[in-house]
C-alpha cells in the first residue's frame, strides 16, 4: 500500500477519493469470506460494534495522514515511522494482558523510541530534505501516533474476547463505517465526485488493505501473542518498504537515517525473541 501510494501522484489518483473506494473494496472483500454481507440490523447490538466504530473514523483520518506524509516526507521515513507504532500493542499485551515480558523485550522499546529520533534526524548538509523535515516534521509523529493507537484497539478487541470469527465480520462492518465517513465529508465539502483513476486506485490498495487487517485479526485468534506477531509483521515490511524505496524512488538517506533504521530492525527482532 505504502508503495501505491507513492506512486498516486504521478497517475493523478487522488488521495481521499481512492481511499473511500479502498474501504468499499475492503467490506466487499470482507463479505465474500464471510459468505453474505456483514453488516446487518444484528451489528448495531455485537460486543465489537463500539470498537468498530471509533476505528472507523480513526482509519479514515490517519489513512489519510499517512498517504500524505509518504508523498511529502518519503516513503521509507513514512513507513518506519508507522511501523514502530509496534510498541503500543507490545505495551498492552505486557502490562494488561501479562503476556511473557523479557529484558530484551523493554530493551527493544526503548531501542524503537532511540530510533524514531535517528530516523527523523537530517542533516545540515543535505538542505533539500532539511527544507522538507523542517516543513512536515510533525507528519511522520502524527502517523506514529495514528498507526500505535489503531494497532491497540484492534489488539484490546481481539484479546478481550469482543471479536468472534477471528475479527471477519467486525474487520469488514469497521470498513464499510470508514467508507462512510468519507462518503459524508464528500457530500459536506461538495466534493463528490470520482474518476476511474481514483477507482482503480482504491481497488488496488483495497485488497492488501484488508488483509493486513484481517490476518493480524486471525493470528491474534489463533493464539499468537501480541508482543510478537506486530513486530514480526512490521520487520517484514519495514525491510521491503526501505528497499523499494531506495531502489525504485531513489530516496535518499544520510547516516544517522540509515543507523536508524538499523536501530528499528534490531528492535523488532530483539521483541520478536
Amino acid at each position: 500500500m505504502t508503495i501505491l501510494f507513492r506512486l498516486f501522484p504521478s497517475y493523478g489518483v487522488r488521495n481521499l477519493q481512492a481511499i473511500i473506494v479502498n474501504y468499499f473494496t475492503c467490506f466487499t472483500v470482507g463479505s465474500l469470506l464471510y459468505g453474505e454481507p456483514t453488516m446487518n440490523l444484528d451489528s448495531f447490538q455485537k460486543t465489537w460494534f463500539p470498537y468498530a466504530a471509533f476505528l472507523s473514523l480513526t482509519f479514515i483520518l490517519f489513512f489519510n495522514v499517512n498517504a500524505y506524509t509518504i508523498q511529502k516526507v518519503g516513503m521509507i521515513i513514512t513507513s518506519v515511522f508507522q511501523k514502530l507504532s509496534l510498541v503500543a500493542p507490545v505495551i498492552l499485551g505486557l502490562a494488561i494482558f501479562h503476556e511473557e515480558g523479557t529484558a530484551l523485550k523493554y530493551l527493544a522499546i526503548v531501542l524503537t523510541l532511540i530510533a524514531i529520533v535517528l530516523i527523523n534526524y537530517t542533516s545540515s548538509k543535505d538542505t533539500e530534505m532539511l527544507a522538507v523535515m523542517k516543513k512536515y516534521w510533525y507528519w511522520p509523529l502524527l502517523v506514529f501516533f495514528g498507526s500505535g493507537l489503531i494497532e491497540m484497539v484492534l489488539f484490546y478487541a481481539q484479546e478481550s474476547g469482543k471479536v468472534q470469527d477471528a475479527g471477519l465480520a467486525f474487520t469488514s462492518n469497521l470498513f464499510l463505517m470508514a467508507g462512510c465517513w468519507g462518503i459524508l465529508f464528500l457530500l459536506v465539502t461538495r466534493k463528490f465526485n470520482f474518476t476511474s483513476r481514483d477507482f482503480l486506485g482504491g481497488v488496488a490498495i483495497g485488497i492488501p488493505n484488508f488483509f493486513t487487517i484481517y490476518l493480524i485479526m486471525k493470528g491474534l485468534a489463533d493464539g499468537w501473542e501480541g508482543s510478537v506477531l506486530f513486530p514480526l509483521n512490521n520487520v517484514g515490511v519495514i525491510f521491503f518498504t526501505a528497499l523499494v524505496g531506495l531502489f525504485l524512488f531513489k530516496e535518499r538517506l544520510n547516516g544517522w537515517n540509515k543507523a536508524g533504521l538499523l536501530l528499528a530492525i534490531l528492535a523488532v527482532m530483539l521483541i520478536s525473541r
